[in-house]
């Protein structure tokens, strides 16, 4: 099956959606499976970011470079800030990992268009519809929820702070929503892959610089952990994070989130299946609260953009 680039059918951009969601809800699994090899989350993070450099490089060398070059230096400038937000949210969400589960964790950052929604109100001076603002209120009842029934008790792995881990992947979930916001912007203005190896390179240099204040060795690991990092790349951010940049030229950004939103679900149940995490009660019923709010939020949203 070939796909047209330039006039992607509705057919292919749904196909480029499923595949996306499915790759990306085996991401924070392949995160897991690093960590047994004493793989660090920031060096996680730049085998990720780094993959999809060297993967559009060559790209870039015949043709790409020409493109970037071409570009308003306002888009470029754009672009590289959407990496660096894109870097601080993938090595925050690898991060917490370390603390929380994968259905904790998977929750914490479906909350991204919750922050997108405060963004908008915030530095763009949008208004939000009241349905917005009930699904905000439902997220943030379900976040608690998680919080309060997370922080009392033991952390997922030896040594872990849950709190902690909570804290990062809210953090990360505000980072991505600013990437989503600057990339609304940018994409509609340059191609795709110049402006996806900008983001990719940016990022890069935001976990390359972490990994440098930390201390952490690029080398010396099992052979079997860089494995389950370029797995990582190869299906989060070259065919998730990858795909959906491609549709978001193509696709409204609220009915594509909702979609996606089936990822975190998938997520919580290849841990559950592989690595036998099962949530207690309060953060089962705190993770479906928050994925309903975030659910009302969208189609609120949706609603809102639609012209009259």
């Amino acid at each position: 099956m070939r796909i047209n680039l330039s006039t992607p059918s509705a057919t292919h951009l749904w196909i480029l959606v499923a595949v996306s969601a499915f790759a990306w809800s085996f991401g924070p699994i392949c995160v897991r499976f690093a960590f047994q090899y004493d793989m660090r989350p920031a060096l996680v993070s730049f085998g990720r970011m780094i993959t999809g450099v060297v993967m559009f490089a060559p790209y870039i060398w015949y043709r790409g470079a020409r493109e970037i070059a071409a570009m308003p230096a306002r888009s470029r400038w754009l672009a590289l800030i959407a990496g660096a937000m894109s870097g601080i949210n993938i090595v925050l969400m690898v991060a917490s990992l370390e603390h929380i589960s994968v259905l904790i964790n998977q929750a914490f950052i479906a909350t991204i268009p919750i922050w997108v929604a405060f963004f908008e109100v915030t530095l763009l001076k949008q208004k939000l519809g009241a349905a917005v603002w009930l699904g905000i209120l439902a997220a943030l009842a379900g976040g608690l929820t998680i919080a309060l029934s997370t922080t009392e008790g033991p952390a997922v792995l030896p040594g872990g702070n849950p709190g902690l881990g909570i804290m990062m992947a809210v953090v990360s979930a505000c980072s991505a929503s600013l990437y989503i916001i600057i990339g609304r912007k940018v994409r509609g203005e340059v191609s795709f892959v110049p402006y996806i190896w900008l983001v990719y390179a940016a990022g890069a240099l935001v976990t390359l610089a972490i990994i440098a204040a930390d201390g952490v060795s690029l080398i010396g690991y099992d052979p079997r952990g860089y494995l389950w990092v370029l797995l990582l790349a190869i299906l989060a951010q070259i065919l998730g994070h990858g795909a959906l940049n491609f549709v978001l030229r193509f696709m409204s950004p609220t009915t594509l989130t909702m979609t996606v939103q089936s990822a975190p679900i998938l997520s919580a149940i290849w841990a559950y299946l592989i690595f036998s995490e099962i949530p207690t009660i309060p953060q089962a019923i705190g993770s479906v609260i928050l994925v309903i709010g975030v659910t009302i939020v969208l189609r609120g949203q949706q609603v809102r953009r639609q012209p009259d």
